[in-house]
């Protein structure tokens, strides 16, 4: 069974304790006991405060969470910030800071750092120098969620860079996918891309191929050391057919040799590129 490293799950915000996802949750698409037994010995979970109406106590909560969870199991846990303004806001800020993984400035819309998907915002000089900040405390930085242009401003940067959880601009022509050159330009920094299952970021049937068909052209363009999954479990009601919940991972991996994939370039996608970045 392959080792997987899962770069972008929302669990934490679905979740009422920590008990839930340690000791597994009919509500949920992931948790502990299932990851486990799939092969997930990594996961990112993320807090995204910004698409709710009550931002500072669901960051809160959100951490509360990723905190009871982390201490209480044997599984690589690392917390990721959606939207960074609460964090920017949060009274121990410091405190988040020692535990953060990764960061995305914004989700889909925009704040004082910069442009969401849903925008065409540039990156603020906050942002820029709060990039920085994350960079020199060792945070990786992500840029699923920020606009063409804010992203490019970050690219300006010169910083190492990941996309957690986003699908191929041309394989399907979707904001929230990537153009070829930024595949290329996340590639060339070290970085990887999160192959994810969200179905409108996926195009065609919806299904576990068109997975294949997002993942083999990321890997043509890129090559096999830069990709990598993320797939949003507990962050989208639907899911494409072929996947109920976290326990696809074999299924999809048993596709992926069948047709004809190197199990050392397996190994690669199915967790050593993120554990090389993040892990």
């Amino acid at each position: 069974m392959r080792r997987i490293f899962d770069a972008h799950v929302d669990t934490l915000l679905k979740i009422k304790n920590p008990a839930e996802f340690l000791e597994g949750g009919e509500e949920l698409q992931l948790d502990i006991p299932r990851a486990e037994s799939a092969g997930v010995t990594g996961i990112v979970t993320a807090i995204c405060s910004e698409a709710v109406k009550d931002p500072m106590n669901t960051f809160e909560r959100g951490f509360s969470n990723y905190l009871g969870i982390s201490e209480n199991t044997t599984m690589c846990i690392h917390l990721m910030v959606e939207g960074c303004q609460q964090l920017l806001e949060y009274h121990d800020r410091n405190m988040v800071m020692k535990h953060l993984s990764v960061a995305s400035l914004t989700w889909n819309g925009a704040n004082s750092l910069a442009g969401g998907i849903g925008t065409d915002r540039a990156l603020t000089a906050s942002g820029r120098r709060f990039a920085m900040e994350l960079h020199e405390s060792g945070v990786v930085l992500d840029v699923s969620h920020l606009c063409d242009r804010s992203r490019y401003d970050l690219f300006d940067l010169d910083l190492p860079l990941v996309a957690t959880h986003c699908n191929c601009r041309a394989v399907q022509d979707d904001p929230r996918n990537l153009p070829d050159e930024d595949l290329k330009e996340i590639a060339s920094r070290g970085g990887v891309v999160g192959i994810t299952f969200v179905p409108s970021f996926l195009g065609g049937n919806e299904s576990l191929e068109d997975i294949v068909a997002h993942l083999e052209h990321l890997v043509e363009v890129t090559g096999p050391e830069a990709a990598g999954f993320g797939s949003d479990f507990d962050g989208v009601g639907r899911l494409p057919a072929g996947i109920e919940d976290c326990t696809c991972w074999p299924d999809l991996f048993e596709v992926l040799d069948k047709r004809g994939w190197r199990s050392v370039d397996l190994d690669r996608v199915a967790g050593e590129n993120w554990r090389r970045v993040i892990g």
